[in-house]
């Protein structure tokens, strides 16, 4: 990219989301403002009938917002895998798309294109234009950024050219880590197993019913305070869902000094992106059932022991916000 004192960056995200993606481009906008020092701000798109596009748990960010996109050579758009048809509608600043989850790309696509009647609506009788959608074409203005080295495996497998993929991996929320300040300790932690029941609940169900010594907690409903209290509490968490990218509540359960067992979908089966020891991650089948089980028992009794396999992880974990800092440093760095 052709990055100058002047350039201005402005950053695709739907308004009013409080998911993952969109808090990865909030602390982006803060970090390019605040640390670099470039006039960085955020373009809130389906906004309709939203009071505020900035939700509310994402005040901690200090961001501004765009009234328009200034689209000349020097300037830069970021677009995020979920809308990355929006690399059409402008034709002279450089794109960034942020590939935070590969799936997501797949799934926002096939929405569109299941829209079709309403869009030919649109076309021909309100004379709104067609939709372009992005199908990874090599073009000269479109940079990539991969969340997890799962998303850079699948943009080298599309055939994006490595010199064009950055690694910009996003960080836990500062108000998060200021409650892992406070005791965590040993002493505290109950027989208790938490789980996010939107993820593998099939094969979450099959272990419990296996299981039934302890007390399973599911993650839902809960306020961010209320997640930490819970994982404060419990020895063990277990994700034997489809992880699209380096996931967020693995992350923040490690922080929290729980036990993590895993399957191994999706970027969970890369040690870059979850790094634990292997012993502790399992491709499920109901056959290996009974091995979980084993391995369940043996962190729940032995939690002392077990929690010191993931130093590595959960101080990686820590470092995060830090090595953000470095790799936007590394790519605005416009004196290169």
């Amino acid at each position: 990219m052709k990055i100058t004192s002047q350039t201005k960056i402005f950053i695709i995200c739907p308004a009013g989301k409080s998911t993952g993606g969109p808090e990865a481009l909030h602390q982006l906008c803060h970090k390019l403002r605040h640390v670099l020092g470039y006039d960085a701000r955020m373009v809130y798109i389906k906004k309709k009938f939203l009071r505020n596009s900035k939700p509310d748990v994402y005040s901690v960010y200090k961001t501004e917002k765009a009234k328009k996109i200034i689209d000349n050579k020097e300037n830069i758009l970021i677009i995020p895998e979920s809308l990355t048809h929006y690399i059409y509608e402008y034709r002279n600043i450089q794109k960034v798309v942020w590939w935070l989850s590969v799936d997501f790309y797949a799934i926002c696509m096939k929405n569109r294109q299941e829209k079709r009647f309403k869009f030919y609506f649109s076309k021909y009788i309100q004379g709104k234009k067609e939709v372009k959608e992005y199908l990874l074409e090599d073009l000269p203005d479109v940079y990539h950024w991969a969340q997890s080295y799962r998303s850079f495996l699948y943009l080298l497998d599309h055939g994006i050219a490595k010199e064009k993929i950055k690694r910009v991996c996003d960080y836990m929320n500062p108000l998060f880590l200021e409650r892992t300040q406070r005791d965590a300790s040993m002493e505290k932690k109950q027989n208790i197993i938490l789980y996010n029941p939107k993820k593998g609940r099939e094969e979450i169900e099959s272990i419990k019913e296996k299981c039934i010594d302890y007390q399973w907690i599911p993650i839902r409903g809960m306020t961010p305070e209320q997640v930490s209290d819970t994982m404060r509490k419990a020895k063990l968490y277990i994700d034997f869902g489809y992880n699209p990218g380096r996931d967020r509540m693995l992350r923040e359960s490690t922080l929290m000094k729980c036990i993590i067992i895993s399957g191994k979908n999706g970027s969970s089966k890369y040690q870059e992106d979850l790094n634990i020891p292997e012993a502790y991650k399992f491709e499920y089948s109901r056959d290996i059932i009974p091995k979980i089980v084993t391995k369940i028992h043996e962190v729940i009794t032995n939690y002392e022991r077990c929690i010191s396999d993931f130093i590595q992880y959960s101080q990686e974990t820590l470092e995060e916000e830090k090595n953000f800092e470095k790799q936007l440093e590394t790519i605005f760095n416009y004196n290169n």
